[in-house]
């Protein structure tokens, strides 16, 4: 096999590896009845908006190449933590599944193609599933967000309170409903990018009803940290 006939293969066979681990992760959230949100693979996106109209775009931030599946929930209830803890696994738990059934495959019949595609996905998905403490360009992997989740204490306050900042901004775009204290464990906690997050939902709290000194001081205290904040970050919490 020529090289790069190979390579043109293996960035294939990550390419269908990424959309079935991010499909996993949709399926899941589709099922437990979220609406369709967000898919990412590589530079090609699809979106829907606030009326369900699914377009295609081309994604600018190569952090989000790695692949983004993402569901939402039409209104805020108590049920939504359960389903998002079962989504985080959706993605992982497809991609083992292909793995192990391609895998095999690829052994027996010697085939490359096949053997991509058992090896990778499987190897992608025992790294987001085990509860490391790795951190993706974002946060965590699904793993280590669902572990942090089920462990307890700060690290889950910390979870449950970006998962409902994420969720209000999402469903109904109005940060004056945000609680005041869902933003807290955000700004205890002793990662910077945590922080950073936690003093963009106070500005925008306060944006919105109309305080604007504490707006200028968490404007502030954004501006201290975002040399340590990871772009991405900065580009998801744009100040208008």
């Amino acid at each position: 096999m020529e090289i790069v006939t190979f390579v043109l293969i293996t960035i294939l066979c990550y390419f269908i590896s990424g959309v079935i681990h991010e499909l996993g992760h949709v399926i899941v959230g589709l099922i437990n009845g979220w609406r369709f949100y967000l898919l990412v693979i590589g530079p090609l996106g699809i979106k829907s908006d606030e009326n369900n109209n699914i377009k295609f775009y081309l994604e600018k931030q190569i952090v989000m190449w790695g692949g983004v599946g993402c569901t939402a929930p039409y209104e805020s209830n108590n049920d939504n933590i359960k389903i998002w803890s079962k989504v985080l696994l959706g993605g992982p738990v497809a991609s083992i599944v292909m793995g192990v059934i391609f895998l095999p495959l690829g052994i027996i019949t010697g085939s490359t193609v096949l053997l991509l595609l058992g090896a990778m996905p499987l190897g992608m998905g025992v790294i987001c599933i085990l509860p490391l403490p790795l951190k993706t360009g974002i946060l965590y992997t699904d793993g280590g967000r669902w572990r942090r989740l089920h462990k307890g204490g700060q690290e889950k306050d910390e979870e449950i309170a970006l998962f409902k900042l994420i969720e209000n901004q999402i469903t109904s775009s109005d940060f004056s409903k945000i609680d005041l204290k869902s933003i807290e464990p955000l700004l205890k906690s002793k990662e910077i990018r945590i922080n950073y997050y936690g003093y963009y939902y106070a500005f925008q709290y306060y944006r919105a009803v109309s305080d604007r000194e504490k707006m200028d001081y968490f404007i502030k205290e954004m501006n201290k940290i975002k040399s340590k904040v990871p772009s991405i970050i900065i580009k998801d919490c744009k100040i208008d």
